[in-house]
């Protein structure tokens, strides 16, 4: 596994450890979802958030198994959108939350750090799709048997969000395997603006999935909240 971080130059621009099912509505802003498992939470209930976005059917779980002392993981859908997600973006003692998303989730994680500029600790996305994965070959061949396009929202295109990655102020990671997804191009070119950009490359892997690469997951977001500790000193 390969990181290289660089500082950023900042623009101008738009501002308990066992895992346990969240139902209802807790003071913190945790709650069910409509038409989604129960999203899932594990570690300190008063520490640092890091919140998993997933498009649906919630991998992420496969880590909540060892949260480090001093954090909380949530895993949250993202169809639940910014308007579920601002309530969970809860500050504990200085220690802002940190998002993370897939290819498809981006675009949340990302919108939510430009709207919520205070909130937000930092990000970090995973290429968990790959330019070449079994899932964007099959997508590719049912594409090209209908003669239609692949839907732009499965592999998370920005769309208009692309103009304003300068924007984002918080520490970036980006994760990626050895053949990354062209979003993963666009993300490291735009984003300009962050505190620091991180790209960790993890070789031979296609995509990058809590299933496969635990350990190489939880070792890029050990560093990212190193890096959000900095930015906040």
């Amino acid at each position: 596994m390969f990181f290289h971080t660089q500082p950023s130059t900042v623009r101008a621009g738009r501002a308990d450890t066992a895992r346990c099912p969240v139902n209802g509505l807790t003071a913190d802003g945790v709650g069910t979802w409509a038409g989604d498992r129960t999203a899932d939470r594990a570690g300190d209930p008063s520490g640092r958030r890091v919140i998993f976005l997933h498009p649906g059917k919630g991998a992420w779980w496969r880590l909540l198994d060892h949260v480090p002392a001093g954090q909380e993981w949530l895993t949250v859908p993202a169809a639940a959108g910014a308007t579920m997600l601002s309530p969970l973006l809860v500050d504990r003692g200085g220690r802002r939350p940190v998002l993370v998303a897939g290819a498809v989730t981006a675009p949340l994680a990302i919108a939510a750090a430009l709207d919520f500029p205070e909130q937000v600790g930092g990000v970090m996305i995973v290429d968990d799709v790959g330019a070449e994965s079994p899932m964007r070959r099959r997508w590719n061949a049912l594409a090209a048997c209908f003669g239609r396009p692949l839907p732009a929202a499965l592999f998370g295109e920005l769309g208009d969000l692309e103009t304003e990655l300068p924007a984002v102020r918080v520490p970036v990671t980006l994760m990626q395997g050895s053949d990354p997804a062209g979003l993963f191009t666009r993300l490291e070119s735009g984003l300009t603006g962050c505190r620091t950009l991180t790209v960790v490359a993890v070789p031979d892997a296609a995509a990058i999935r809590p299933r496969t690469h635990a350990a190489e997951l939880r070792g890029a977001l050990l560093a990212l909240v190193s890096a959000v500790e900095r930015a906040q000193r």
